[in-house]
């Protein structure tokens, strides 16, 4: 595709290779970064979630098919950056997720993420977790105050997660400093005011690979109403990160456009029948692609407006 770009594109290619930090040709050949869903439920019903959880049919990622994406994915392990094992769920509810991590790490994938609400987060899975090998660990704890935390994360209990993510740090600094934390807040209406209490907490705690983040909420491809930030009309003039950097694979090995497709509205293709490279070098793909290059996004629905990939997504980052 980059040989291909229409003069109006060029622009807009240069703009994705500075965010994402590679060269189109470089993106295209396959992806550098995988969502994967171990699991397609989650405990809490957050407020700012577009996910309609009761809604889904309960399943689990099959063992097969996982060894078949992580053989894939060791063939070009040079190349891939990061692999997060969570989409669309609370991945801990995967009791199996300590060995898909050991799998990954095992075939030579240099860096494995997760991210997770910590109410699960005790400390056998945390050593599980360390054990296993996990280079980087999301945890979002989205306020420091009990009732504000358990009106935005319905089900959840504060002093639990609270809990947990203390002692996950000090498991962490005694097993493997080497783990990355990366502790998040989601900006909302219920806790704007608390972005720098939330720093000073954490920052004591934490080491030098570590990050605070204050993240925007987003509109989760128009489902939901968010807080508003300034900018929202700017998103359509830029092509969407998601769809050069990041594939998407769901529990039965669906593709979807993105991380906002959680009902496959849009599915690309699927790693059973099909190989990785096959989905994201395919036809379905770089039709969508094409048109966030030429400035027409808009004429996609799950595209329109979204405001997951605003260039002002983190409001506050703290790199130590």
């Amino acid at each position: 595709m980059a040989n291909e770009l229409r003069p109006q594109s060029q622009e807009a290619a240069s703009y994705l290779e500075r965010r994402i930090g590679f060269p189109l040709p470089t993106l295209l050949a396959f992806p550098k970064y995988f969502q994967i869903e171990p699991i397609n439920t989650c405990n809490a019903r957050c407020i700012m979630c577009g996910i309609d959880f009761d809604a889904k049919v309960k399943a689990k990622m099959q063992d097969e098919l996982f060894e078949k994406i992580v053989a894939e994915i060791a063939r070009h392990k040079e190349h891939v950056e990061k692999v997060m094992i969570y989409l669309d769920c609370e991945p801990l509810l995967d009791k199996r997720l300590p060995k898909k991590i050991r799998k990954m790490k095992e075939a030579g994938i240099r860096w494995v993420n997760i991210a997770t609400n910590a109410s699960l987060l005790n400390e056998k899975n945390a050593i599980a977790l360390i054990e296993a090998g996990l280079d980087e660990i999301y945890i979002t704890l989205d306020s420091l105050i009990p009732e504000v935390y358990e009106k935005i994360r319905v089900g959840l209990k504060y002093e639990v997660v609270y809990r947990n993510i203390r002692r996950f740090i000090e498991l962490r600094n005694e097993m493997n400093p080497e783990l990355a934390v990366r502790l998040q807040l989601i900006e909302q209406e219920l806790n704007h005011t608390e972005k720098d209490d939330f720093q000073d907490h954490w920052k004591p705690l934490l080491k030098p690979n570590d990050q605070i983040v204050v993240q925007k909420e987003h509109n989760w491809a128009n489902k939901i109403n968010t807080m508003q930030f300034g900018g929202e009309a700017d998103v359509n003039h830029i092509p969407c990160l998601a769809l050069w950097g990041t594939l998407c694979i769901h529990v039965d090995g669906t593709v979807s456009l993105c991380c906002m497709d959680s009902e496959h509205e849009f599915p690309l293709g699927d790693v059973v029948t099909s190989s990785i490279e096959e989905v994201w070098r395919g036809e379905a793909l770089n039709k969508v692609r094409q048109k966030h290059l030429e400035g027409t996004r808009n004429e996609i629905s799950l595209c329109d407006g979204c405001t997951l990939w605003r260039d002002n997504k983190q409001d506050k980052i703290e790199l130590f």
